[in-house]
């Protein structure tokens, strides 16, 4: 379902822009402090063994999980630039240091152990943890400074940044501003935000609001941008299975819907809104309440085939799940009509317990090609799978919700699906 190109000036205007920017956060690695817990916010301490250990463990999971890196973007403190360094080699993009991206300025405490510190300042260190956000260690930063200072650095950069994926290497002060600024948390709950090191944080931000794909995900095992294939409850059934498919376009969810519709013996039930464009329909002509009313009808329309395929043969295999209109309702704005909304999300939630499964396909795995029907914009399409993949994991229990992993032979995702769901032989 491609969102219009344009309509008329008035509403052109009013519409929020559809580009969206990546960043993947990566905290450093564990330094050395000798055994003690130490205050070290511009300090420049090396890594541990440790240390080393989980920047290869970053390097290589950003090697095999993000390609389309337009640049890497540092701190320009030692033990960032010791994966910052790598990564950028090994992603073949320019790397970017910034003094703006340091951990929070310690002062006179800079590189003391907290114990002595304790000590030394007695209730200043007790009046710096009751108010973390507005007091600073002497001669140095309180954390709304360091909040501001990454403010700043974000309204001076954030243009040359948009539309693009990038990945930016710091610390946990400045990963916290960040999740703060994006999500509308306020600073003085900055430390409910808890990525450990070498972590991976990912943000897509757009003009409509953002979405936080990962958080403080470790990068040293497999992760949710390439789910493994860990075990899944089998669904083995007494009569044909009835499967919705979910994902972007350009996640092969046509082809791997064909093939399970023919395994299976059931329809196959194709996507509403292609057939449209295909015979013609110009969507720039319609209204904007022409095109939340066609949203509603190609749900409504899905459903009715769905419920037609039950009764002549007892399942079927639907090229989209009824939660992914919901998606596109958020995705185009349409929020703002809030008893809609209310309706079209109990409705997807209702049409969507009939679902044997929902099988959710990867997002950036297979190549995204020109089709002359679907947007060739790559983050366009990541921007609507964080938001269906949302939906669907908040409101499809884990049982009926099947997560591909990375596959890209068919075979290989046909048996991975057929594995799970087992209609009678």
């Amino acid at each position: 379902m491609s969102q219009p190109a344009s309509y008329d000036a008035r509403t052109s205007d009013a519409m929020v822009s559809p580009s969206v920017t990546e960043l993947h956060l990566f905290r450093h690695g564990p330094v050395d402090v000798g055994g003690r817990r130490r205050a070290y916010g511009h300090t420049d301490l090396a890594l541990s063994d440790r240390g080393r250990e989980v920047t290869q463990a970053a390097v290589d999971f950003a090697d095999r999980h993000l390609d389309g890196v337009a640049g890497v973007i540092s701190s320009d403190l030692g033990r960032c630039r010791h994966l910052a360094e790598p990564l950028a080699a090994r992603l073949g993009v320019p790397l970017t240091l910034t003094p703006a991206l340091r951990e929070q300025h310690m002062g006179d405490w800079e590189g003391e152990a907290w114990e002595d510190l304790q000590h030394r300042y007695g209730t200043a260190i007790n009046d710096y943890w009751n108010d973390y956000l507005n007091v600073a260690p002497t001669g140095g930063e309180s954390y709304a400074d360091l909040y501001d200072r990454v403010g700043r650095w974000w309204e001076e950069h954030k243009a040359a940044l948009d539309g693009q994926r990038w990945v930016v290497v710091t610390h946990i002060g400045v990963i916290r501003a960040l999740a703060c600024r994006f999500l509308g948390v306020p600073p003085s709950d900055a430390l409910r935000f808890a990525p450990t090191h070498g972590s991976h944080t990912h943000f897509l931000l757009a003009e409509a609001g953002a979405t936080c794909a990962a958080l403080g995900e470790p990068t040293g095992r497999s992760t949710t941008l390439a789910p493994a294939a860990a075990p899944s409850r089998v669904h083995r059934l007494d009569r044909p299975p009835r499967v919705a498919l979910s994902g972007s376009a350009g996640t092969g969810k046509t082809t791997l819907a064909r093939h399970l519709a023919d395994r299976w013996g059931v329809p196959y039930i194709d996507e509403g809104m292609r057939r449209r464009l295909e015979a013609g329909l110009d969507l720039h002509s319609l209204t904007m309440q022409e095109f939340r009313q066609l949203n509603v009808d190609l749900r409504n329309e899905q459903e009715e085939r769905e419920q037609a395929a039950i009764a002549a043969h007892g399942g079927f295999v639907a090229d989209r799940s009824a939660l992914d209109y919901a998606a596109f309702w958020l995705i185009y704005n349409f929020f703002e009509y809030e008893a809609e909304t209310a309706e079209v999300m109990d409705t997807a939630r209702r049409y969507g317990a009939k679902y044997d499964a929902i099988v959710l396909l990867p997002w950036g795995v297979l190549p995204l090609r020109r089709d002359g029907v679907r947007s060739t914009n790559p983050w366009q399409q990541r921007h609507y799978q964080a938001t269906v993949e949302g939906l669907l994991r908040r409101d499809v229990e884990p049982g009926r919700l099947l997560e591909v992993p990375g596959l890209t032979d068919l075979a290989q995702r046909v048996g991975w699906v057929t594995a799970r769901v087992q209609p009678p032989q």
